[in-house]
């Protein structure tokens, strides 16, 4: 029926080969093996049933390279030889489970486990550079590698890392690296023997090998059985090569070669030996059923090239002998044939898809109209099982070659893959459903050792698509039913399912080189050999030989719920959890890179790491076994998860918000402070007597509300609460913390009032706080930059500012804050009382006193860095609430910091930290006191006789690091140190430090001072002294004197030495003199004022004195003092009596009084006739200072009305029976007179002056509608009040203008004021003319005086002393002749 080619191992033509392989009767023919003490159970053709898509030999394109170099002896003897011969123990079972095969998960998720399994040969391990590829036979549980030079066989699933291991050394290899490496394939086993077979070919010369087994060839002399089991494909054309080898049993093999061509290939004969036949393909045209597969090659050379071929797949052995074959080309072409042992062929059916498929494509995926057809290929395929359930793959009801292609459509970067489901029949090609692979769309690496494949395993849910460094796991699985499914289905458009890659890493130069199928099966029904090497799957698998890496099985592990309504999907979180559980492990060949086609959007990434951050913290994730034997690990590896997602975060350059990135810092930060509460809490258990480990953490767990913990359960074995809580509970840190304190409190109110019982139960409190909020504000600092926060700005572990939009942070909540200070509090009192004294029964142990003291320094610490974070977070926030609790936390932590810090200084000997502490949260007004403490006592002890030569040195030391240190202030802080140095000294009444102190920190001291004007007292001495600034101590003691003295002699003593140091701050002229612009009338107008009122208040006082000599204290000057001056005609306006006591309080104390009070005392008061004449006329003089013009004529008004009132003008007005000097005397004594004349006198008339004399007419009406500007913001009803009494007077006034005729008495008391004053004129100047003549005369006197007085000391000069002079003991009799105040 076909010519068969010239090979001599081929049957004669003659002779009809049955369908049927005859079995020998005996062991004739066969090779016969030596007996062997370990026998394996048969596995032959009938109980070998090739699992779909068979794995098989391909050779990619060559390279050139330089020639391989063999290391071997020639003298080594072609054939296999063990390199391992000792077993690993086999299970009882033969059934070996996943669990305890000694395989490392490298990633695991919800729908795929991938691992890597032990047993791989130390050759290949070693050797991670050469070229080599291979299959996996799951079906015999072994795996097959080729290099140039051997053939490596082992068992795949065996648990040992370094398993049986059969190496083959190829005859005839190839003499350089690019030439094709050798292709093979294990054969189904002989009857004599339980291992597979092996038959090799070697592309470039066509020598064929086969070994019936591989472990009896070890044993036998291959050399005598040459002619046998080797041969060489005879008629190859010159530089063909053989490309693929398809096992097809139990029908045969199929070659395939680089020309397209295509060969039969078998290796038993007829009889079942040993025997290799190889047959190519005639061409021809005829009748398909006229020759061997004859018109194979023919009818694909319409569309196949040279080497066009992409795949050949034997498809289920249904029937013994005979198997199904399809053949397709990279183009499109497709065939279907019948192939029986022997080589008898049919062609079923043949299409060519290459354009309908692509149409179909177009049709589904409408995005991919644009790609061109010429860019089409199919990489492989595999064939669909029959009956499916719950799949995308169409039931096989109908016939025909049902296969599921491999197909890509590639553009100038990209390759867009598509799994094509066809039905080939005689007369048609039918397209079923379409899937696009969008996870993967990488190009075709065209020089990798291995094409793509394609698994399909049963129960098609799941498919794998391999290429050279990745492999997609596709869900096939069907949707639930429901309107949209079905109109997808019917568009053939698959709804969106299941799909990811799993990526190898090129770093590492892994490539996947072979791979195979495993299936899971059915029980077995017959009985099997408990020694088979066969793997039992419990799941569908792809397992891959990776050249690198080992063995590694991608096993889908859930497939049912791929099929249900809530079928898995990639998610980020997924992604996070493969990264960072697995991405970590020591040389994982895998790449946890998210490709570009997965990936996700930053918010996603971002509740995605936060979702995945907190199943680490509550113990969610199944990667981190919940129940530990340590705890201390277990959260070990929690803290270290956390630490990975951080790193591939920051790796991936994933942009998370803000809040995010503080999220996960801050998960982070809670569970490295779990470890370190657990090491303090584990080690104090572990000190403790048994019976008497129940401490403050197991209380505390206790407590927390059952909304704030989970609760354990007893049944299932969860007994220890705080073992629990670690485990579960430590996301929900914050609600722990604050329970520290309470807990001692409400053991305290609870009745165990034990001191020593509440300082241990501190001390375990200390742990929990300090293991907590310590360890998170370092690790926050160490690694704020991990979590993308390099921009924030710390201090001291927490955020200096910009809190807005932030949560609240959990080492500060109000609870934490506010429960941590009375914790501190607590402890300093407790540690103040029992600290340094004699141990006394029921007293705290000396041990653990000693132990919270020392902590002390860090509690305090703890709990201003909390409280501040608090602060600043609630004042960030806006909120009014916010604002008051900010407010409130403010005040109460500052108060309580400062006695922490005294108590930490003083009572607790720890000056030192105290300092520290100050200095490092910038709490200046106690660390200048504590420092300045410090220094003073150092310089003490420093002074003090007695010390040895060590402690003189150490004191030294210590006053001059102290000295330095208070300096280094300065430069460290600025004026807010000097600010709080300078205080404290003038708080303490140092001055002679603050002065002369620190004299390199003028600056400083000069600026504090200028600044603070309460200090004026000091600032203008420091301006003299120091500064020798005469003008800028003018301003400070004229600035102090005019507006905030209120002592009267202090007063007038500053504004007349600021009056000199202005003076003494002039330029000097020896022309001029002291340069003043107009004499400084008007610089110093108002110090001029100042001082005239003072001048007027002096004389008041003069007048007031006598009568308040006797007076035991202020009170009793006062009582005095209004007795005698008061005004009993007042009483009926009381507002005129307050303003009366008010001003007189003043005069008596000695206060400085401004005109409008001088006016009310002077207008208001009484007194002798001295007072009588010149009380208005004072309160005239005094309108003139420092009042603006409204004032002063208003006031003016008031002071005339007053004095007008103060005589009866009804008596003056009666002169009947007087004479005109009666009546000029009575006139004269008139406080109106007086007054009169006293202005005039002084010149108060004058043209430039603002006083003028009123008429009684233009008083009335004086403060009865306005008053001064003193009662500007005065109630109304007050002001109503004055204005009454104002009215009053006008009341009083009025009578005595309309019946006593007071304008003309006042016109008269002007007249006659005039004419005296004129009198006393001109007497003055008679008198001074007297005095001329007699100054002249005593000027005379004295210039005879001086000369004589000369004369004689010249004569004292020249004689000798007639006496000793003595000390008379009078030093200071000049400071006394100065006013002693």
């Amino acid at each position: 029926m076909f010519s068969p080619s010239q090979n001599g191992a081929a049957p004669p033509a003659s002779v009809r080969t049955s369908r049927r392989r005859q079995r020998p009767l005996s062991n004739e023919g066969s090779i016969v093996e030596p007996k062997r003490k370990r026998q394996r159970s048969a596995l032959n053709e009938q109980t070998f049933v090739p699992p779909d898509g068979a794995p098989e030999m391909e050779e990619a394109k060559h390279h050139k390279t330089a020639a391989l170099v063999r290391n071997e002896s020639v003298r080594e003897v072609s054939g296999p030889h063990r390199e391992m011969v000792v077993r690993g123990k086999k299970s009882r079972s033969a059934d070996r489970s996943n669990k305890g095969d000694g395989s490392v998960t490298l990633t695991t998720n919800d729908t795929y486990t991938v691992s890597k399994l032990p047993a791989f040969p130390d050759r290949l391990r070693a050797d991670v550079t050469g070229r080599q590829h291979g299959a996996i036979y799951s079906d015999s549980g072994y795996a097959l590698t080729l290099t140039h030079t051997h053939a490596i066989v082992w068992p795949y699933v065996v648990s040992s890392p370094s398993p049986e291991t059969f190496a083959f050394e190829l005859p005839q290899p190839s003499k350089h690296t690019s030439s094709p490496l050798p292709i093979g394939t294990l054969v189904s086993a002989s009857t004599s023997s339980s291992d597979p077979g092996l038959v090799v070919v070697i592309p470039s010369t066509g020598k064929v090998t086969y070994w019936e087994s591989i472990s009896s060839a070890a044993t036998l002399d291959l050399r005598l059985q040459r002619n046998g089991v080797e041969t060489t494909i005879q008629g190859m054309f010159s530089g063909e090569t053989v490309i693929q080898i398809l096992n097809a049993e139990s029908a045969g093999f199929v070659l395939t070669f680089s020309s397209g061509r295509i060969a039969y290939m078998s290796v038993r004969d007829g009889q079942g030996r040993p025997a290799i036949t190889i047959q190519f393909l005639r061409g021809g045209t005829g009748p398909v059923n006229s020759g061997i597969f004859g018109s194979l090659r023919n009818a694909l050379s319409s569309s196949a090239g040279r080497g066009d071929i992409a795949a050949v797949r034997a498809g289920p052995q249904e029937k013994v002998g005979e198997r199904n074959v399809v053949v397709a080309t990279a183009k499109g072409k497709i065939q279907s044939w019948n192939m029986h042992r022997g080589g008898h062929t049919a062609l079923n059916a043949e299409a060519e898809g290459r354009e309908p498929i692509v149409m179909a494509i177009k049709r589904a995926i409408p995005v991919m109209t644009d790609l061109h057809l010429e860019s089409f290929e199919i990489h492989d395929f595999t064939y669909t099982p029959k009956s499916v359930t719950d799949s995308q793959i169409v039931d096989q009801a109908e016939t025909g070659a049902h296969i599921l292609l491999l197909t890509s459509l590639s553009e100038r970067h990209n390759s867009h893959y598509f799994l094509v489901e066809i039905v080939l029949k005689r007369d048609e090609m039918s397209i079923g459903n379409i899937r696009a692979i969008k996870s993967y769309t990488s190009p075709i690496n065209r020089t990798a050792t291995s094409k793509p494949r394609i698994y399909l395993p049963n129960p098609a849910l799941v498919a794998y698509v391999v290429f050279d460094r990745a492999v997609v796991v596709l869900s096939m699985a069907m949707r639930p039913d429901s309107p949209d499914l079905q109109l997808r289905v019917e568009s053939h458009i698959l709804p969106q399912s299941f799909e990811d890659v799993i990526d190898f890493r090129e770093d590492l130069n892994v490539e996947i080189v072979g791979s195979g199928v495993e299936e899971p099966r059915g029980p077995s029904h017959g009985i099997e050999d408990a020694k088979t090497r066969r793997h039992k799957a419990k799941h569908p698998a792809v397992v891959l030989i990776v050249r690198g890496g080992g063995v590694v099985r991608v096993a889908a592990t859930d497939i049912t719920k791929l099929a249900s309504s809530r079928a898995q999907q990639v998610t980020a979180k997924s992604k996070l959890e493969q990264a960072i559980f697995f991405g970590t492990m020591d040389q994982n060949p895998l790449s946890f890179a998210v490709r570009p086609e997965l990936q996700f959007s930053s918010e996603e990434v971002s509740e995605a790491a936060l979702e995945l951050s907190l199943d680490i913290l509550k113990s969610e994730t199944p990667h981190i076994p919940s129940v530990p034997a340590s705890i201390h690990q277990n959260l070990e590896k929690r803290s270290a998860a956390l630490q990975h997602l951080a790193d591939y975060l920051k790796a991936s350059g994933v942009a998370l918000d803000r809040a995010t990135k503080w999220k996960l810092l801050w998960n982070a930060e809670k569970m490295r402070a779990a470890v370190l509460i657990w090491k303090r809490y584990d080690a104090c258990v572990r000190e403790k007597a048994v019976g008497q480990k129940r401490g403050l953490l197991a209380e505390v767990v206790d407590f927390i509300h059952e909304d704030y913990k989970t609760q354990p359960v007893p049944e299932a074995g969860e007994l220890d609460r705080v073992r629990h809580w670690f485990i579960r509970d430590v996301w929900n840190l914050e609600i722990a913390i604050p329970w520290a304190y309470q807990v001692i409190k409400y053991t305290y109110q609870d009745g165990q009032k034990d001191h020593n019982y509440v300082m241990n139960i501190i001390s375990e409190a200390d742990d929990l706080v300090l293991g907590a909020l310590q360890g998170a504000f370092d690790f926050r600092t160490a690694n704020l930059e991990l979590y993308g926060l390099a921009d924030e700005e710390l201090e001291h572990g927490i955020l200096k500012n910009n809190y807005e939009k932030l949560p609240q942070f959990w080492t500060s909540t109000f609870y934490v804050a506010e429960n941590l200070r009375k914790q501190t509090q607590l402890a300093g009192a407790l540690v103040q009382e029992y600290w340094g004294k004699d141990p006394q029964e029921g007293h705290p142990s000396p041990v653990v006193v000693n132990k919270v003291r020392h902590e002390y320094s860090t509690l305090i610490d703890v709990a201003i860095r909390s409280n501040t974070e608090c602060v600043r977070w609630d004042f960030a926030q806006g909120s009014h609430e916010n604002q008051i609790e900010g407010e409130q936390i403010e005040v109460a932590q500052s108060s309580a910091q400062e006695e922490q810090l005294r108590i930490l200084a003083t009572s607790l000997d720890l000056a030192d930290e105290a300092i520290e502490l100050a200095e490092k949260h910038e709490i200046l007004p106690i660390l200048a006191v504590v420092l300045q403490y410090e220094v003073e006592f150092s310089r003490q002890k420093v002074s003090e006789p007695g010390h040895s030569q060590e402690e003189e040195g150490h004191w030294e030391d210590r006053y001059r690091d102290l000295r330095n240190r208070l300096r280094a202030c300065f430069a460290k802080f600025g004026t807010k140190w000097a600010t709080a140095l300078f205080e404290y000294e003038v708080g303490i009444g140092s001055m002679q430090d603050l002065l002369d102190g620190l004299p390199e920190e003028q600056e400083y001291l000069t600026a504090f001072l200028r600044s603070r004007p309460e200090y004026a007292k000091v600032a203008w001495i420091n301006e003299v002294t120091r500064e020798k600034n005469f003008v800028q101590a003018s301003k400070t003691l004229l600035d102090l004197g005019l507006t905030r003295e209120m002592d009267l002699w202090s007063k007038k003593i500053e504004l007349s030495m600021g009056k000199l140091a202005l003076l003494a701050g002039r330029n000097y002229s020896q022309t001029n003199g002291i340069i003043i612009p107009d004499g400084g009338k008007t610089e110093l107008s108002s110090v001029h004022e100042q001082l005239a009122l003072i001048k007027i208040q002096d004389q008041i006082y003069e007048v007031v004195l006598p009568s308040i000599a006797n007076a035991i204290d202020e009170n009793a000057e006062l009582q005095l003092a209004l007795e005698s001056h008061g005004n009993k005609s007042l009483t009926s306006r009381p507002t005129f009596t307050s303003f009366l006591e008010e001003s007189m309080t003043r005069l008596v104390k000695h206060e400085a009084m401004d005109a409008l009070a001088l006016i009310d005392l002077l207008t208001l008061m009484t007194g002798d006739e001295d007072l009588r004449s010149a009380q208005f006329y004072l309160a005239l003089q005094a309108t003139r200072y420092g009042l603006n013009r409204d004032d002063q004529r208003l006031t003016q008004r008031i002071i005339w009305r007053r004095c007008m009132l103060r005589d009866n003008w009804a008596d003056i007005n009666n002169t009947e029976q007087k004479d005109d000097q009666q009546v000029s005397e009575q006139l004269s004594k008139t406080a109106l007179y007086q007054t009169l004349l006293s202005c005039l006198r002084n010149r108060l008339f004058d043209e430039t002056s603002p006083v003028k004399p009123v008429s009684p007419e233009d008083v009335l009406g004086a403060g009865t509608e306005e008053l001064d500007h003193r009662f500007t913001g005065l109630d109304v009803s007050i002001r109503e009040k004055i204005m009454k009494d104002m009215q009053a007077e006008d009341v009083l006034l009025t009578p005595f203008i309309k019946s006593c005729r007071l304008d003309k008495w006042y016109q008269t008391a002007l007249v006659q004021a005039k004419q005296d004053y004129a009198e006393e004129v001109n007497d003055v100047n008679d008198d001074g003319r007297k005095m001329t003549e007699a100054e002249q005369t005593l000027k005379q006197v004295e210039r005879g005086i001086k000369e004589n007085e000369r004369k004689k000391a010249e004569s004292l000069l020249h004689s000798k002393p007639r006496h000793n002079l003595k000390a008379n003991g009078h030093v200071g009799s000049f400071r006394r002749s100065i006013k002693q105040y």
